[in-house]
C-alpha cells in the first residue's frame, strides 16, 4: 500500500520501489516477532513507518524524474503539496483503520513465547533452607499420599551439590552433566543415570494434598512419569528431569490435587567389604566455597587411620551419630537447636559440646567433610515415612536429609549421619542422703491448771544494769554527713551501676561469639556511645546510612570525625559480616580500635557537662 500511494511510481517503478522497501519491512517484522507480548504503540509505529516510506519514495521519484521533466517553482510547489497530502492522508487512514481493525493483544504472536527457556534452579529458594518449615510449621500437615511405597523406601525431593558457605543448592544451568543442575524436558522415556547400578524396580502413585513447591516428590531414580490429574492442560510440558540425580521439577509448581504415577529403580548398594576395593568416582561437581577450617580438622579426626574410602566415610558417619544429639529446635525438644547450614552454623555444630542439630546440619557437615577428603558427595532432601498399609500419608514430620558419595562403576552410595538420640547430657546435682533419726517418745504435756494456781511473787532483779553510754558524735556531724554523703551516693551509685553494665556490654561484644559477630560488636559499641552522647542514631538502616547520618550530625555539632570518616569503619564491618571471608582477630582488633578512637574524640569534644550526662545513659543498639 505504501508503494501504491507513493507519487511518481508507476509500472516498473512500483516493483523497483517494492524491492527497495523489502529490507526495512523485514527489519520491522523482525522487531515485532522478537518483541514482547505487550505491544508498544504498534499502530503508531506502523503508520510512521508507512509515512516515512512514502516520503522517501517520493524523494527518490523526484530525483529520477529530473532528467525527464523540466520543473519550475510552480511544479515543485505542486509536487510538495501533493506529496504532503498523500502522506497526511495515508497517516490518517492508517491510524483510523489500525484502531478499528487491530487484533486483540491476547492474539499477538511473538517468538519468545514459543521458545522455552532452560530451567534455572537458582530462581527458587534452596530446598534444604526450608527444612525447619516442615519440622515446625508443617509438622502435622498432610502433604501427599503414596500408594505402593515399600517399607524403608525413601522419597526423593531434591539433590544439592553446590555450597557457597550459606546454603546447599542445586547447581545452576550450564554446569557439567555430572552436576545437579542438568535438567531436561520430560520425554516419553527417561534414560538411566550415567553412574548407576540398577537394583529393584517399583511403581508408586502419588497424590498431592498440602505440599506446594516446584520440586516433584519421586521414589528412587525415575524412569517413567505419567500424570493422571492436574491442571487443565496437564503439567507434563512444565516438567524438567535430572537423570543424574533422580530429581524432577515442575516449573508451573506442584499444587493440591496433582496426581501422578512414578516408575523408578533404586540404586544397588554393595556391602562394605565389596566397597573397600572400589575407589571414589571422578566426577566434575561444582566446587564448595567458604568452608570453615574446623571441617577439615574434624574430617581428619573422625575418619581416623582407616585405609579405605568406605571405612573413612563410615568412621565419620559413626562419629557424628555417636557424638551428636537430634533436635529440630521445637519447643517440645529437650535441647534447643539453631536452624541453617551456613559456615557459622556448621562451626557451632562441630565446636560446641554437646553437638546438637538435625538432618539439615549433620548431612551438611558430612558432605563437607567428604569433599575435604576429596570424595564426590552431595546432599539429598526427601521424606522417610513409616509405611502402615497400601497407602501412606506423608506429613512434614517425615522430612529428612541424607548424603550420597559416588563410587567408581557403582553409583551413589547413601550415608545417614544424623543421630537418633534426643536427650543431651545436662548438669546433674546429687541430692543429699537423708539419714533417719531414731524415734524418741516425747513426755506428756504439762497440765496448764497447775500453773494457774501459782501466785506471782516479786523477786530481786539480779540482772546487771546497762552502763551509761560513752562519747557520741555530735548531731551536727550527722547532719553534715547526710547533706554531703546522700547526694554523693545518689550521684555515684547510678554512675557505678551504669558503668558496670557498659563494661559487661563491651566485654560480651568483644569476647563472645565468632569473629564476624565480634567485629559487628565494635560497630554496635560505637552506636551506643554516640547515642549516649546525645546524637540521634537512625534505626533499621544500613551501616553506611547510619555512618553518613552520624558524620552530618558531628559536623553540625562541631564534633571531630575520623580522617577516613565513619563510613570506612562501616564498610570494614560489613565486609567482615557479609563477604564470607575468614575474619581474623587482627581485623576484629582494627574495628574495635577505630571505634574507640572515634568515640574518644567525640567524648572529649562535647565538653565535661555533656560527657557527665552520658555517664547516666545506657543504650543497647539493635544489630544492623
Amino acid at each position: 500500500m505504501t508503494v501504491r500511494w507513493a507519487p511518481g511510481t508507476r509500472g516498473r517503478s512500483v516493483r523497483r520501489a517494492a524491492v527497495l522497501l523489502t529490507g526495512p519491512t523485514l527489519l520491522l517484522l523482525a522487531a515485532i516477532l522478537l518483541g514482547t507480548r505487550d505491544p508498544f504503540f504498534a499502530g503508531i509505529r506502523c503508520v510512521l513507518f508507512a509515512a516515512i516510506g512514502l516520503v522517501w519514495l517520493s524523494w527518490r521519484g523526484s530525483r529520477a524524474a529530473r532528467d525527464r521533466i523540466e520543473t519550475d517553482s510552480a511544479v515543485r510547489r505542486s509536487r510538495l503539496v501533493g506529496g504532503t497530502a498523500v502522506v497526511l492522508g495515508a497517516v490518517l487512514v492508517g491510524a483510523v483503520a489500525g484502531s478499528l481493525l487491530a487484533p486483540p493483544a491476547a492474539s499477538r504472536f511473538v517468538v519468545r513465547d514459543e521458545v522455552t527457556p532452560p530451567f534455572d534452579p537458582l530462581q527458587y529458594p534452596s530446598p534444604l533452607a526450608g527444612f525447619r518449615t516442615y519440622t515446625k510449621q508443617l509438622q502435622k500437615t498432610r502433604l501427599f499420599t503414596v500408594t505402593g511405597l515399600k517399607q524403608g523406601q525413601l522419597i526423593r525431593l531434591a539433590t544439592m551439590d553446590s555450597y557457597d558457605g550459606v546454603v546447599w543448592s542445586v547447581a545452576a544451568p550450564g554446569s557439567d552433566t555430572d552436576a545437579s543442575g542438568a535438567f531436561q524436558l520430560l520425554g516419553s522415556t527417561i534414560p538411566a543415570p550415567p553412574l548407576f547400578t540398577p537394583g529393584t524396580s517399583s511403581t508408586a502413585a502419588i497424590t498431592v494434598l498440602g505440599y506446594s513447591d516446584v520440586w516433584l516428590p519421586t521414589v528412587g531414580y525415575t524412569d517413567r512419569l505419567t500424570f493422571r490429574k492436574g491442571t487443565a492442560q496437564g503439567p507434563a510440558g512444565a516438567v524438567r528431569v535430572n537423570t543424574a540425580t533422580g530429581t524432577a521439577a515442575v516449573t508451573s509448581g506442584v499444587r493440591d490435587g496433582l496426581s501422578y504415577t512414578v516408575g523408578a529403580t533404586s540404586q544397588k548398594v554393595p556391602n562394605d567389604r565389596a566397597l573397600a576395593k572400589v575407589p571414589p568416582a571422578r566426577l566434575a561437581l561444582p566446587p564448595v566455597s567458604n568452608v570453615p577450617d574446623i571441617v577439615s580438622a574434624k574430617a581428619e579426626e573422625y575418619s581416623g587411620s582407616a585405609d579405605t574410602v568406605i571405612q573413612k566415610l563410615l568412621n565419620i558417619e559413626r562419629s557424628l551419630k555417636s557424638l551428636g544429639f537430634l533436635s529440630h529446635g521445637r519447643a517440645s525438644d529437650p535441647v534447643p537447636s539453631r536452624a541453617g547450614e551456613g559456615a557459622d552454623r556448621i562451626t557451632d555444630l562441630l565446636s560446641k559440646s554437646p553437638m546438637v542439630g538435625d538432618q539439615e546440619q549433620y548431612a551438611s557437615a558430612f558432605a563437607l567433610m567428604a569433599r575435604r577428603l576429596g570424595y564426590p558427595s552431595r546432599v539429598v532432601m526427601g521424606f522417610a515415612p513409616k509405611v502402615t498399609g497400601s497407602t501412606t500419608t506423608v506429613t512434614g514430620d517425615d522430612v529428612t536429609a541424607w548424603d550420597e558419595v559416588a563410587f567408581d562403576h557403582v553409583g551413589w552410595v547413601p550415608f545417614f549421619p544424623t543421630p537418633t538420640k534426643t536427650d543431651a547430657p545436662k548438669t546433674q546435682t546429687t541430692k543429699p542422703k537423708l539419714e533417719p533419726q531414731p524415734q524418741v517418745r516425747q513426755p506428756p504435756p504439762a497440765d496448764p491448771r497447775a500453773d494457774a494456781l501459782l501466785t506471782p511473787v516479786k523477786t530481786k532483779d539480779d540482772a546487771p544494769k546497762a552502763k551509761s553510754a560513752g562519747w557520741q558524735l555530735p548531731a551536727w556531724v550527722w547532719v553534715a554527713a547526710g547533706v554531703v554523703v546522700i547526694p554523693l551516693l545518689a550521684y555515684l551509685l547510678p554512675v557505678l551501676l551504669i558503668a558496670a553494665l557498659k563494661r559487661r556490654r563491651r566485654r560480651r561484644r568483644r569476647t563472645h561469639g565468632p569473629p564476624d559477630r565480634r567485629a559487628a560488636g565494635a560497630w554496635d559499641e560505637l552506636l551506643d556511645g554516640y547515642a549516649e552522647l546525645g546524637l540521634t542514631v537512625p534505626e533499621r538502616t544500613t551501616r553506611i546510612q547510619v555512618a553518613t547520618a552520624l558524620e552530618q550530625q558531628s559536623v553540625a555539632q562541631s564534633l571531630p570525625v575520623p580522617d577516613n570518616g565513619l563510613r570506612e569503619l562501616a564498610q570494614h564491618v560489613d565486609a567482615a559480616v557479609f563477604d564470607g571471608s575468614v575474619v581474623t582477630d587482627d581485623r576484629v582488633d582494627r574495628a574495635w580500635s577505630a571505634a574507640d578512637d572515634a568515640l574518644a574524640g567525640a567524648t572529649e569534644a562535647v565538653g565535661p557537662l555533656r560527657a557527665r550526662l552520658s555517664a547516666f545513659r545506657y543504650r543497647r543498639a539493635r544489630r544492623v
